[in-house]
């Protein structure tokens, strides 16, 4: 067993997640960086099943999205809360009940009695890796994303990409941001949707550099 992936596996989900903000003048000049400390991905996952009551996912969102939103959440949390839940039962560790169910305390629990068995933790480690992907996912619905009209990317040179359904599609530069929460500086980034390319820019500098050389190449 990886104990350190598995470890590194555990932390992820339920460890607080701290993030440095930086804080810019209107002008782009560095004022100071704050420190934000975010819930575990398993304990905002649990919030996302209510998203109404919090303004990052909830009022700001149309109703119908919040449904939406509310559904997939609560179906991911019960996959996941139950899964946990027989993990734990099936190594012997009695998991927390409703209505106070608690996955965080007991994945780490269930950690501590897994590492003494010794047993190979590749399948887990995989298992709770995609559970983090899938609750990042699901939480970051906060970003917005609108594709660059009437440009080429300056890497590739293509004006289409493929979608998943197999058809080319027109203007492969998506812009993609989240909505700043209070007093926040999100970096946006730039993303060329072909994948052949896959050409990234990221933050202001990045795109700011990316919108003179289209405007360059276009101009020429």
């Amino acid at each position: 067993m990886n104990e350190n992936r598995l470890l590194e596996a555990v932390d992820d989900l339920t460890k607080p997640i701290i993030e440095h903000l930086t804080q810019k003048d209107d002008d782009g000049t560095f004022l100071k960086i704050h420190t934000a400390e975010h819930l575990p991905l398993l304990h905002q996952l649990r919030d996302a099943v209510n998203p109404s009551s919090n303004t990052a996912a909830g009022s700001s969102s149309l109703a119908s999205t919040r449904n939406l939103v509310d559904s997939d959440a609560l179906y991911r949390y019960s996959l996941i809360t139950a899964a946990i839940g027989d993990w734990c039962r099936i190594i012997g560790v009695v998991p927390t009940r409703t209505p106070h169910r608690d996955p965080v305390t007991d994945l780490r629990q269930w950690y501590i009695a897994f590492e003494r068995t010794g047993d190979d933790g590749e399948w887990y480690t995989r298992e709770l890796v995609k559970w983090a992907n899938v609750i990042r996912n699901l939480v970051d619905r906060m970003v917005e994303r609108f594709p660059v009209r009437g440009v080429t990317c300056p890497v590739c040179k293509s004006d289409t990409f493929t979608a998943d359904d197999g058809e080319q599609v027109m203007f492969p530069i998506l812009i993609e941001y989240r909505r700043p929460k209070d007093g926040e500086h999100i970096r946006p980034k730039a993303i060329c949707r072909n994948t052949d390319c896959g050409a990234t820019w990221e933050g202001e500098e990045a795109i700011a550099e990316l919108s003179e050389e289209v405007g360059a190449r276009h101009a020429g």
